[in-house]
């Protein structure tokens, strides 16, 4: 499942309680028109829209009371999340988007920095309800100091259950209650599982799996531990350079389609995934 992280470098999560519909923001309890020009406005703005409720129940509260937004932006050296509230679906549209964003800037509103969540939207695909709701109840039960909340389809449903961890943006997925809580207490301790990782989001998907081979070559799980010195190549051959512990690596990649399987729950007929596939590992020495 490595490289499989999504694109997005910045989300906008919108807490929205209750059942969601199968496409999102643009199909759920939020006012059509409303969300329709948000599901826009983010897109030009190049934010991810994602609806974000607790684990557990979801009983419906009234239309006006306060619920939670959040813009997190995961660029490295810029990982930051802004939080503020909002009762009528017009007040998202004046959330500020632009990238500026600011680890310095005042919050909106007070909020947590250290936020997982878990894929649970079942009308998109029934295995991330299935399988990712028990994570959620675990998690926000035994993972200590995280803030944690479900979410809607963040990609990958062959992998649910799926953790997104924000503001950094790593990725994890194949996870049971008991494999979520060690990954993230792994995390605390400043190391990936590497066994369960998807990736980063927003690094290019070439480089998301050049760094996997090198962390599992050389056992290097510290965050942040590995680093892309060059990247090169066109689709679907690469060669990616990673340094580590300074040593440089040289990881040659091609992408593979694999052969027809049942990817997800929803699917009517096996269906092939494109994967980028290990060709060759070189170590360069000392850098």
């Amino acid at each position: 499942m490595f490289a499989t992280a999504p694109p997005a470098v910045r989300f906008l999560l919108v807490e929205v309680p209750g059942p969601w519909g199968r496409v999102g923001p643009t199909d759920s309890r939020l006012d059509r028109y409303a969300s329709g020009r948000l599901a826009d406005v983010a897109e030009r703005a190049g934010v991810r829209v994602l609806l974000v409720r607790r684990p557990g129940r979801h009983s419906q509260p009234p239309e006006d009371s306060p619920r939670a937004w959040a813009l997190v932006d995961t660029r490295p050296g810029r990982e930051a999340t802004r939080w503020g509230r909002w009762r009528h679906e017009h007040e998202l549209l004046e959330v500020d988007l632009a990238p500026s964003g600011a680890r310095d800037a005042a919050p909106d509103a007070p909020g947590p920095s250290r936020l997982a969540l878990v894929c649970t939207q079942g009308r998109h695909d029934l295995c991330c309800a299935v399988r990712g709701r028990p994570v959620a109840l675990a998690v926000a039960a035994r993972a200590t100091g995280w803030d944690v909340w479900e979410c809607s389809h963040v990609g990958g449903d062959r992998f649910a259950a799926n953790l997104l961890v924000l503001p950094r943006g790593e990725m994890f997925g194949g996870l049971d209650p008991d494999t979520a809580v060690a990954t993230l207490r792994r995390y605390d301790a400043g190391r990936l599982d590497l066994e369960h990782s998807r990736g980063r989001a927003g690094r290019p998907l070439v480089e998301q799996a050049a760094l996997h081979h090198v962390a599992v070559a050389t056992g290097e799980d510290g965050l942040g531990a590995l680093h892309v010195v060059r990247a090169r190549g066109e689709d679907p051959r690469w060669t990616v350079d990673v340094a580590v512990a300074g040593r440089r690596y040289r990881v040659r990649l091609e992408a593979r389609w694999s052969e027809p399987a049942w990817l997800t729950c929803s699917v009517g007929r096996p269906e092939r995934a494109r994967r980028l596939e290990l060709v060759a590992l070189q170590d360069l020495g000392a850098r």
